[in-house]
């Protein structure tokens, strides 16, 4: 006779803010995140922790083994109770990132780097809007 009891997945609450509000807010058995220290996976029963984010894709395994992939920006990672909340300024889906848009993206960045000459500030800008571009073709090439 068997039984379902000690089954069921343990779970955690995910929660993928941005700005313009949630992108994900469900359930996830783990979160893989990309830290400045190095990639961090976050387990049910996670002790309370809090991470700097840099830019790269955060993966969530959910409760009937998929996966959802994001490509994000630089923020945080907090976990207390099995509640995850990650904060980011941008936070896109794999499978729903342009690709073409990204490549004009990265040309534009490309454009604006050789325009910069001795502009600090437009050098900074455009080296930031070519490393999103190139996250963001990055993830989705792992489709």
């Amino acid at each position: 006779m068997s039984t379902a009891i000690g089954t069921e997945r343990k779970r955690l609450g995910v929660r993928v803010l941005t700005p313009e509000g949630a992108v994900f807010d469900d359930l996830a058995y783990m979160v893989i995140a990309p830290s400045v220290r190095g990639e961090v996976g976050i387990l049910p029963r996670h002790t309370p922790f809090i991470a700097f984010l840099k830019m790269g894709e955060t993966r969530l395994k959910l409760l009937d083994d998929t996966e959802v992939v994001y490509a994000t920006s630089e923020g945080y990672l907090s976990v207390e109770d099995d509640r995850v909340l990650v904060l980011v300024e941008q936070a896109e889906r794999a499978d729903e990132i342009d690709v073409a848009r990204a490549q004009a993206a990265l040309q534009r960045a490309d454009q604006a780097l050789a325009d910069a000459g001795d502009d600090d500030v437009a050098r900074v800008a455009a080296e930031s809007a070519r490393r999103r571009a190139e996250n963001r073709l990055n993830v989705a090439g792992k489709l």
